[in-house]
């Protein structure tokens, strides 16, 4: 008897399982979450572009020069071109290469073809013209850059004038060997041509008018402090000697 009642108070106390369907069910539903899209990179790289505007100044690498200018990276995923014309006008059309660090400016963008004109700025001093510059005088310069066949000097013109190494001296195979970047030399102009914005500089004759001043003046040897020019120089015609009488 006890034991009918013990299970019929159990039967009642015993808890209702809902079934898993029920339970699915009862809960409120869980909204969806939906993920933003994300901006596509011609989206992005258009508004970089749009945010360019014309005069604005950056900085950018040369990546690749062409016949018609020169593709410059300036950071916005789009190479800029400088046009030949703004190149020469900058008298870096012959010395511009890849991989140099350049200052420009914006000059037009177009967002739609993505396409971005760049010029170069001119420095704000002014310089003298080239029809200004007279052939035969003697002026002082600073070497700006040296390559295989000379150097370029800025002597306050244009454009860079060209001190060709075989303008520099004899014996010399190589522009470094005396000058280095920096350096300030008097030259003398030898040519200039208004057309095709090109400068020309001797030094040969000045070397050798300076040979003819210190023979007048008829110095005490031990008095002359050789330069560093003539000390490299002379090592030049010397190696040369050297190299000339072992092959003989």
């Amino acid at each position: 008897m006890q034991d009918e009642v013990s299970t019929a108070v159990q039967a009642q106390v015993q808890p209702t399982v809902e079934p898993p369907e029920a339970a699915s069910t009862a809960g409120e539903a869980v909204p969806e979450t939906v993920s933003k899209s994300e901006t596509t990179e011609k989206e992005k790289q258009r508004l970089t572009l749009e945010a360019l505007k014309p005069g604005m100044q950056v900085k950018g690498k040369v990546r690749s020069v062409v016949e018609f200018g020169a593709f410059v990276d300036i950071g916005v995923g789009r190479d800029g071109l400088v046009h030949v014309s703004s190149l020469k006008k900058a008298g870096v059309d012959k010395t511009i290469k890849v991989g140099d660090e350049i200052e420009v400016a914006v000059r037009r963008v177009d967002p739609e073809e993505h396409r971005i004109s760049l010029i170069i700025p001119l420095p704000k001093e002014a310089k003298i013209p080239l029809r200004e510059l007279r052939v035969g005088s003697v002026v002082t310069g600073k070497v700006v850059r040296l390559v295989d066949f000379g150097a370029f000097v800025d002597i306050g013109a244009q454009v860079d004038a060209l001190l060709h190494v075989s303008q520099i001296g004899g014996y010399v195979n190589h522009p470094s060997q005396v000058l280095k970047v920096g350096d300030e030399i008097r030259v003398r102009i030898n040519e200039v041509d208004v057309r095709k914005r090109r400068v020309s500089l001797t030094m040969r004759d000045l070397e050798e008018e300076g040979a003819k001043e210190a023979a007048s003046e008829k110095p005490k040897p031990e008095e002359h402090i050789p330069t560093a020019f003539e000390v490299a120089l002379e090592k030049a015609r010397l190696e040369s000697r050297r190299r000339r009488t072992k092959r003989l």
